[in-house]
């Protein structure tokens, strides 16, 4: 997911490109991104480059309650500004914005979309990802997977003092 915009940097405030971004993989392995597809669209600014992207990625997570391999698809709205570390023209380096801890374009020219799209998702990732909305988990008692087998853990033992109520249940599992 990176874009030469030396041409870009040269052109005057307000030129646009528009990019695919094709199904390519991150190349950070440490997240857990599987890929991202989508469209970008890259406006030259006064200081720099705006990005203005919507990107749909894919990404695979554990599910909370069975520890099973789950995969979720995200949308994602990217609206980042990068600023270049070198002047194409001159090749002398830029001192950044003051105030700013964005995102660079690195001397050589290559504006990189996946550092923006992790930081995206790791804003929207669900905090407990699910593998289906009902699933069952795991029981805490014999640990079988309880999506693939029945267990009887908890109709075998009951609190006696629950006892007594087990009567007033037309059905006696629990």
């Amino acid at each position: 997911m990176n874009y030469n915009v030396s041409q870009l940097l040269k052109e005057p405030i307000g030129s646009e490109r528009d990019f695919t971004i094709t199904k390519g993989e991150t190349a950070d392995h440490s997240f857990p991104i599987d890929y991202a597809a989508g469209y970008a669209k890259l406006i030259r600014t006064h200081q720099g480059i705006w990005v203005q992207a919507s990107v749909t990625a894919q990404v695979s997570q554990d599910c909370s309650r069975c520890l099973a391999e789950a995969s979720h698809a995200l949308d994602l709205e990217i609206d980042e500004e990068y600023f270049p570390e070198i002047d194409v023209r001159t090749g002398h380096q830029i001192s950044p914005p003051t105030d700013w801890e964005g995102l660079y374009i690195g001397a050589d020219n290559l504006l990189d979309l996946a550092e923006a799209i992790r930081q995206s998702a790791l804003a929207i990732l669900p905090l407990k990802p699910l593998c289906t909305p009902d699933c069952p988990g795991i029981c805490d008692i014999c640990g079988v997977n309880r999506n693939h087998h029945q267990c009887g853990c908890y109709s075998e033992q009951i609190d006696p003092r629950w006892e007594a109520l087990r009567s007033l249940m037309a059905d006696t599992k629990i």
